[in-house]
Order: C-alpha cells, then structure tokens, then sequence
C-alpha cells in the first residue's frame, strides 16, 4: 500500500528546502566567476578583459589559489606562484567582492596558455638583443601602419606611410630597420602571437619587394603580441606595425647619401 503524506506534514520540509536554496542562492551570489585574458598586472592587482570585452580589477593576495591545470578537464592542476600572472595569459578567476575590486579566491589557467605566454614574453628579448648589436644606436626614422582586426594585409595608407620610409632609409648609409608587430587584448595569446609575427613579416615583405630594401638591412619582424597600450577590447590603434629606421653611431653611420 503507497504510504501518503499529508500536505501539513510536507509544509515544514518543503520551508526548510526553500530555506537551504535561499541560502545557497545567497552564497553564490556573493562570488563571481571570470573567464578572460590577463592585459595588465599592477602589484597584487591584475586586470582581466572578459568575452564581452568588460574590464575587471582583480586583487591577488597570499590566500589566493593558483592552479596550473593539465588534461581537457582540467581536474589535474599543480599550484603554481603568482609571479607567473602576466598579460596575454588566460585565466579562470574565482572571486569576491572587496570595496571597488573583486578578490580573487581561486586563479586557473591551462599550462599550454602558461607556456604561450611566458614564449611571448621571452619574444621580447629578441628585439633588445639585435639593437644591443647595433652599440650606440640612434633612431632617424619611425613608421607606424595599423590593420584590419584579425588581418595582417596592409592598407593603401599603410603601404603609403611605408614607400615613405623607404624613401628615407635608402638616403641614408649603413641603416637598419627594426619591425615589432603588436595586436589588441582581444583573441588567445597563441592567436596573438601568431597575428602580430605575420603582421610584421608582412611589413617586412613590403619594405623588401616593394621599397626596395636590401633583405639585410631589414631584420626580422618580431611578433609581441598585445600591445602595452592595447588597453581592453578591440582597440584599433593597437592593432599595428612600428618600423625603426636605426644607425650605429659608431660606425659613422646615419649621414645623407651624396646627391648623384
């Protein structure tokens, strides 16, 4: 025989089911889960750009998880330190309210991405590295060609602003030319890095076959990702090339070529 329960003795347990969710509804309430991409850190502060582009200032302190996960679940994690956050790398923040900020509970972040970024990172180096071969250098010249979100074609203004360049660098003896590629904060950092290399080789292309540059005065491009002044989203003024036109002051370099 079905055992029935009346209605008053259900209203005292459906109150305390009611009573439990309301609670838990509360405590989640008082979290905030973030997935977005690192594009500033400040001290303990970082800053994470989410999907819809919305800018959020993150605390990190002592207490404050860090998880290096592996696999496709991402159940399998190694602790890892702070000084590891930086930007381009994307990240899973678990936080909570703290005055004007969020403080972060948990950070996760996959090892790959961990990897992409500290590689983009080191890219830096790269370019520091060659100017270092140059001694006591000195700029003459700078361009600065932007791009179409996700392209790495040049514009007519763009190839403009480069036979200009051209001009000026085949004026001048024993010149250099230093490319640095750069995007906005949107996309991964692996897509970033890949975008901002192709944007300098791109420009490094024109300059050779187009301006009729001598491949060994144009060095490599060298693709650094998101721009430091990139800020959050898509911003247009980050997604660029800066073309330097350098000389070795110790080599007397730098002088106007004779008139013919």
């Amino acid at each position: 025989m079905a055992t029935r329960i009346s209605l008053k003795a259900r209203i005292p347990a459906l109150l305390l089911l009611g009573a439990l969710c309301a609670a838990a509804h509360a405590a989640d309430g008082d979290k905030t889960r973030i997935k977005g991409v690192i594009t500033g850190v400040q001290g303990d502060t970082i800053t994470v750009v989410d999907a819809n582009r919305t800018q959020h200032s993150i605390n990190v302190s002592d207490e404050t998880l860090l998880k290096r996960t592996r696999g496709l679940t991402g159940v399998i994690y190694e602790k890892a330190d702070r000084a590891v956050l930086a930007a381009g790398l994307p990240v899973t923040v678990e936080a909570t309210p703290s005055g004007d900020q969020l403080a972060a509970t948990e950070i996760s972040f996959k090892s790959e991405d961990l990897r992409t970024t500290q590689q983009i990172q080191a890219g830096m180096a790269p370019t520091n590295a060659r100017m270092d071969q140059f001694g006591t250098y000195e700029q003459l010249d700078a361009a600065e060609v932007t791009f179409a979100s996700g392209s790495a074609a040049l514009s007519a203004e763009g190839k403009a602003a480069l036979d200009a360049f051209a001009e000026k660098a085949k004026q001048t003896t024993n010149y250099q030319v230093v490319l640095q590629g750069f995007t906005d904060s949107t996309g991964s950092a692996a897509a970033n890095q890949r975008l901002s290399t192709q944007r300098a080789n791109a420009v490094a292309n024109y300059l050779q076959q187009k301006g009729g540059l001598a491949p060994g005065r144009v060095r490599a491009g060298d693709g650094m990702g998101v721009a430091p002044d990139a800020g959050s989203g898509d911003n247009a003024s980050a997604r660029k090339v800066i073309a330097k036109l350098v000389v070795d002051k110790g080599v007397q370099a730098g002088a106007q070529k004779p008139a013919k």
